[in-house]
């Protein structure tokens, strides 16, 4: 089953951070998509539950950034405009 949830560091960080976050998610199997959201701090993914699952992604997440990060509820519009959205 396809899910879609959105992750958010547990303490406020850079805001690159969701970026680097996509580049990891996106490289697990059963990832599809990964939308940031750069003023939140947040990166929407969606995902195959036969492939991996939500503490698979957390524990990578964490491996990887040596950050905690937490599920939260998923945005509405799930769009992703980094370019306008990223102040670097």
């Amino acid at each position: 089953m396809i899910k879609t949830i959105t992750f958010r560091p547990s303490r406020i960080g850079c805001p690159s951070i969701p970026g680097t976050v996509k580049g990891i998610v996106m490289s697990m199997p059963g990832v599809e998509e990964a939308k940031i959201h750069y003023d939140e701090r947040s990166v929407d993914v969606r995902f195959d539950d036969a492939k991996t699952s939500q503490r698979d992604i957390t524990k990578k997440i964490g491996q990887e950034m040596g950050l905690a990060f937490e599920a939260v509820p998923l945005h509405q519009d799930f769009s992703e405009d980094a370019a306008a959205a990223c102040p670097m």
